[in-house]
Formats: structure tokens, sequence, C-alpha cells
């Protein structure tokens, strides 16, 4: 297991500890279809690879559309950046690596979420698993500069 799938779990578990403060049903079934996802990934079947990999980014742009139709505006940044990092590995466009480098700016959106907390607490468990993959992203490149 790689430091990026602990990171993806830790997130999740937290997210899982935060699900009690999600309402409504569609964001129930954002949070356990990312469940779900990152659950069918360990399983060494190429299909059930490109089926979590699909998942995660449809779950993404849904979790994104919610929060733009909400007016939720952070929490529509931290799913859009997680949707455009699966659309760049999607379609193998040139630059993902350097898309992985402005992963900082939904990190710093989730931080700044914590100052109206009331206001985005009922999406606080799916926007913790999207930073904790986006901080996963981050970590790789760091890792391929040091390297």
């Amino acid at each position: 297991m790689t430091y990026g799938r602990i990171i993806i779990l830790i997130g999740i578990i937290i997210g899982i500890l935060l699900s009690k403060k999600t309402k409504p049903s569609i964001l129930k079934g954002i949070l356990i279809g990312l469940i779900l996802s990152f659950g069918i990934s360990f399983f060494e079947n190429d299909i059930l690879s490109d089926v979590s990999f699909l998942s995660f980014g449809v779950l993404s742009l849904v979790f994104t559309v919610y929060c733009g139709i909400k007016k939720k505006w952070m929490n529509l940044i931290i799913g859009l950046f997680a949707f455009i990092s699966f659309f760049f590995k999607a379609m193998h466009y040139p630059y993902a690596n350097e898309l992985k480098l402005s992963m900082l700016i939904p990190i710093v959106c989730y931080a700044l979420t914590f100052r109206k907390l009331e206001s985005y607490r009922t999406e606080l468990s799916i926007s913790t698993i999207f930073i904790a993959y986006e901080l996963s992203e981050f970590l790789k490149l760091t890792e391929l500069w040091l390297n």
C-alpha cells in the first residue's frame, strides 16, 4: 500500500466519521460512491480499476455541480480540482503533473471552510475525501521533484 492510498484511506475514515452531518441524500450517495470507489481500487482487476477511476470522476463532477447550484464556492473549487485532475489523467493531457502543483489551491480553500464551518458542515465529509486525494497528488509531485 502506497502512502497516497494511506492518505486517502485516512481521509475516507475521517469522512465516515463526519458523515452523520451529511444531510441531503445526494451527498450521502456521493459519499457512499466515493467509499465504494476507493474500496474497488484494491482489487487487481483492470476492469474494476477502470470502474473505480471513472466513478471517482463522475462523483467529483456531480459534487462540483451540486456545490455550484447551492453556491458553496469553496467546496466547488475543491470538487472542480478533483474533477480536472481526473479529466487530465483520463485524456492523457500534457502538463498533468504541473496540475498537481495547483492542488495547493483546494487545500487552502479547505482550510478556509473552517472559518464558516456551519455553512460548509453538510459537505465536509466529501470535501475531506477530495482533499485527501488532492494532498496525495501534491505529495506525488514533490516526491517526483525530490528524486
